[in-house]
């Protein structure tokens, strides 16, 4: 399973980091549970009987949006003394219930079928229960088509089981833990197609419908198990004798083969890195509109957002390959081989992951593949931070989704990449296969895993699985170095930053360090495994430049302490991606004129648009003229991914010639993302231009509404209330369906920020009858509602949590109002505090850019005057006093200044000159008590 919708989110969104509710951590950890203290943990179910085989009959009725069904599981009790079974069957209507043919009793609840054999059956004799129902499933089985809104929508009947929705459209032991062989016999109506698992074994003609018999004759578990219905195109390719197929709407089929051609190259790869041939009969994907995840590895047979499909322009910066793989590579890391429990899920979706990115790899070479992983890091740093810590495996959680995080994906996919490198590729792919081979068809727990690494090495890594996989947190890596002339060696310092607590640790690991210097270079392994390590080494020559990890192979942070020097030679002369990456990042924090220097020339000339992508970052956050005619220069360079980023960083400028550069961007690039990005940036320079051109760029199409999504946020960063209206506008039920998710969030973000009651009050309830929509439309509204603050929204959110079936929903929908709960009272607070600091900022950008320029004439042996010095420091310090973070006054701040107080006088307010009188008479007063305070 995917969150993710497009390849280009990746560099841009951070993987869904945006949603995230940034809150502080405790004080005593820094960072936020998991789950609240108490949460009882999960242990794996039982199984009373082994299901051997599951048989469905389904007829869906497209105008009731209702299923009848018959489902006819072969089972073979386990335990001595069977004598009934309890399987899941969720707001269904049992009509019968038949146990070898003969009718049997039942109970059900509503949510379990409890079927009562009358005797004890023997241990491994199997029998069949058929169950005969009928329901109108509102999770697990899906109805979509035209209405008045959307007259034009595919009409589509497509099934999503996991993590355990399975039993709201057939009775089943919905569990991971438990496979079987499936067929499923569908009825459909005339000229449809179906999809489902395995093979096609008929289709059978019965006059107003069809009959599809699907069958697969491999064990899998029930959240596996699928059922699509539709007008589709099927398009037919094939790798060494297996059907790789794809299904779209008609119409769509060059889409099609840009999302879904390479696939067969992809079954290749995978069957032959891990040495097991693609296990199934056959593959196919098909699309699904208004689908709840990005795509769903079911057996075989992957179902997938339409959005994935892109046209020719939207060629030139996205792809599906992300998306493709990593469904494709679940066949074997999910399918083949399942985690056992929810708490080992990580062996299903890092291992898919980091299949996905390996995909890259082989695809579009190291560099990709190497700021493909650094995306994925970025994304778990985003959740780390800003939501919560988790070891990443666990079995304490509320819901099986609460595990499908930022953790159990992309952490899990660096960490695999970093075994990877501490094996080496020869023993990394044999412990691959003889994990596969040995377990495949069956279920795994995370010891499986291990025993596999531990076998094939001969090593026992427990250190390792204790620290990244049982552990949380991550090496926060703070680096020194210091040339020492006279002895000719380098005093070189790597410190480990982070907070030992209960669940993070001082980190274990390898690191290859490489020192270059003029005619030579020098690579040394250290053994990391304290909070602080000092090396003195022996060189030939002062070093030019220091690679700290060649490769990105360690999961870190990394603050580089080096010299400027250091840095810029890097940047410019490090062959791997990442080092030159990382000392752009360094540089960006050192707003020299050699550093903006170094970043310009290395934005306009390094081979790789993700180098230029950073060089580009950091001179936003440079700040000065040099930095923002660096970016000017840099709007044509050539890969749009590197222009997306150059607009983005334009936006940290309020000058006109940024906007007319923005404009242009907006108006006239091929790019459908890089014109979205520049639309964003515009609002943010809040120039005059922008609202005019922002309002025309909402006629525009574009993939996915990119353009009027990054418009309606543009809008948000302009704070011009005069589109308050407009975004309203498209917020009606009809609109184009992406842009309306993005005016309904980003309507209560406006909103606001306005200092009128009225527009609160309208944004607030234009957006909650959203809340009743489906589950893109409630997200987008619970984004609207967070951002509104507003707490008479409150009670509408509450019953969201009270009423909806998501788990996602519920879960988000807690969050918000925990969120809009702790912002009353702070927002004015705040808005007052942004608008200062935004003036400050300002102010001291135009001071610190004279400075500049003085220490150019300083150069040429002129003297700058005193005053521009005062008043740039003068500045430092205001911006440096705002910039700190600021809470509503309160009891606690209140105390905490008062104790500050006791150890420090409080410094005096400018007033008049005192009299001589009053001098005296306060000199003769006593010591003020707060000095005795002190001595206790």
């Amino acid at each position: 399973m995917n969150f993710s919708l497009t390849e280009e989110a990746r560099f841009f969104s951070g993987m869904g980091a945006d949603y995230l509710q940034t809150q502080h951590g405790d004080a005593k950890n820094n960072w936020k549970p998991f789950m609240k203290k108490g949460t009882p943990p999960k242990w794996c179910r039982d199984r009373m009987v082994d299901v051997r085989h599951i048989k469905l009959e389904i007829a869906p009725d497209f105008d009731a949006k209702s299923i009848r069904g018959k489902a006819t599981l072969t089972v073979a009790p386990i335990y001595d003394h069977t004598d009934f079974l309890v399987l899941d069957a969720c707001e269904m209507e049992i009509e019968s219930v038949l146990v070898d043919g003969a009718t049997a009793d039942f109970d059900h609840d509503g949510e379990n079928l409890t079927v009562r054999f009358g005797a004890t059956l023997p241990p491994d004799e199997p029998l069949e229960i058929a169950v005969t129902y009928h329901a109108t499933p509102r999770r697990g089985a899906y109805f979509v088509g035209p209405d008045q809104g959307y007259p034009n929508k595919h009409l589509e009947f497509w099934t999503q089981g996991q993590d355990e929705d399975s039993r709201y459209w057939f009775p089943c032991f919905d569990y991971p833990n438990e496979k079987a062989t499936s067929e499923v016999i569908a009825r459909v109506p005339k000229g449809m197609t179906s999809l489902s698992n395995g093979a096609l074994i008929s289709s059978d003609d019965k006059g107003d419908y069809e009959l599809h018999h699907w069958r697969h004759d491999v064990p899998h578990v029930a959240y596996l198990v699928m059922l699509v219905i539709g007008n589709y195109v099927k398009v037919s390719k094939e790798w060494d004798g297996i059907p790789v197929d794809y299904y779209v709407p008609p119409g769509r089929e060059a889409d099609g083969e840009r999302s879904f051609g390479p696939t067969p190259e992809m079954v290749k790869f995978f069957s032959e890195k891990t040495g097991v041939r693609y296990p199934y009969a056959k593959y196919a994907q098909i699309t699904a509109e208004d689908f709840i995840f990005g795509g769903m590895e079911n057996t075989t047979a992957t179902l997938q957002t339409s959005l994935t499909l892109f046209d020719e322009r939207a060629a030139l910066d996205t792809s599906s390959d992300p998306l493709n793989s990593h469904e494709l590579a679940h066949q074997w890391f999910g399918d083949y081989v399942t985690c056992r429990d929810w708490s080992h899920a990580w062996l299903n979706e890092s291992f898919a992951t980091y299949f996905e990115a390996m995909w890259q790899e082989h695809a579009n070479g190291v560099d990709e593949f190497e700021y493909y992983l650094d995306a994925d890091w970025k994304a778990y740093l985003a959740e780390d931070k800003g939501a919560y810590r988790r070891a990443i495996q666990t079995n304490v959680y509320v819901e099986p989704l609460d595990l499908f995080d930022r953790h159990l994906y992309q952490k899990g996919a660096v960490i695999l990449h970093h075994l990877r490198k501490q094996l080496g590729d020869r023993l990394w792919w044999k412990v691959i296969n003889l994990y596969l081979t040995k377990h495949g068809g069956g279920s795994v727990i995370t010891q499986d895993f291990a025993s596999a690494v531990e076998e094939v090495t001969g090593k026992n890594y427990d250190w390792f699985f204790s620290q990244w996989i049982y552990g949380g947190g991550h090496p926060d890596f703070k680096l020194k170095a210091r040339w020492d002339e006279a002895t000719g060696s380098l005093d070189y310092s790597v410190l480990q930053k982070q907070k030992q607590d209960e669940l993070t640790a001082i980190f274990r690991t390898p690191v290859t360090v490489r020192f270059v210097y003029q005619g030579g270079e020098e690579v040394r392994t250290f053994e990391i495994d304290k909070p602080a390590h000092r090396y003195h080494i022996k060189l030939p020559a002062k070093p030019k430049w220091i690679s700290f990890d060649p490769g990105n192979s360690v999961p870190k942070t990394l603050d580089l302490e080096y010299s400027e020097e250091l840095l810029i030679n890097q940047l410019h002369l490090d062959d791997t991606v990442m080092g030159r990456i990382y000392a752009a990042r360094a540089l960006g924090a050192k707003p020299t004129k050699k550093s903006t220097t170094a970043l310009a020339k290395a934005l306009g000339h390094d081979k790789f648009w993700g180098v230029q992508a950073e060089c580009a970052y950091a001179l936003g956050r440079v700040h000065t003229s040099q930095a923002l005619e660096a970016l000017i220069s840099a709007t044509s360079t050539k890969h749009p991914k590197a222009r997306r980023a150059v607009a983005k960083a334009l936006g940290e400028f309020k000058e006109g010639s940024a906007a007319a550069e923005l404009a242009k961007l907006l108006e006239k690039d091929e790019s459908y993302y890089v014109a979205g990005e520049a639309a964003l940036a515009l609002g943010k320079t809040r120039n005059a231009i922008a609202f005019e051109l922002l309002e025309k760029a909402l006629g525009r199409e574009s993939h996915n509404d990119a353009i009027r999504n990054h418009v309606f946020a543009a809008f948000c960063e302009l704070r011009d209330m005069r589109a308050l209206e407009l975004i309203r506008e498209w917020t009606a039920y009809g609109r184009s369906q992406q842009a309306r998710f993005a005016a309904i969030a980003n309507l209560g973000r406006l909103a606001h920020e306005s200092t009128e009651d009225k527009d609160k009050t309208v944004a607030r309830e234009t957006i909650e009858p959203c809340l009743e929509g489906d589950f893109r439309t409630c997200l987008s509204a619970l984004s609207g509602l967070q951002s509104l603050k507003d707490a008479k929204a409150i009670p509408a959110i509450a019953k969201l949590a009270r009423t909806t079936h998501d788990s996602r929903l519920k879960k988000r929908a807690k969050g918000v109002i925990e969120s809009i709960r702790s912002a009353q009272g702070s927002n004015k607070e705040v808005k007052e505090l942004r608008d200062d600091y935004d003036k400050l900022k300002e102010n001291y950008e135009k001071l610190k850019e004279r400075l500049d320029k003085i220490e150019e004439l300083e150069k040429e042996g002129k003297k700058p005057t005193k005053r521009d010095t005062q008043a740039l420091k003068k500045t430092e310090k205001l911006t440096a006093r705002v910039s700190k973070p600021r809470k509503p006054s309160s009891k606690k701040a209140k105390a905490a200044k008062k104790s500050a107080s006791a150890g420090k006088p409080a410094r005096k307010k400018a007033t008049t000159k005192p009299t001589k009188k009053a001098a005296a008479k306060k000199a003769s007063k006593k010591p003020p008590a707060k000095k005795k305070s002190r001595k206790k």
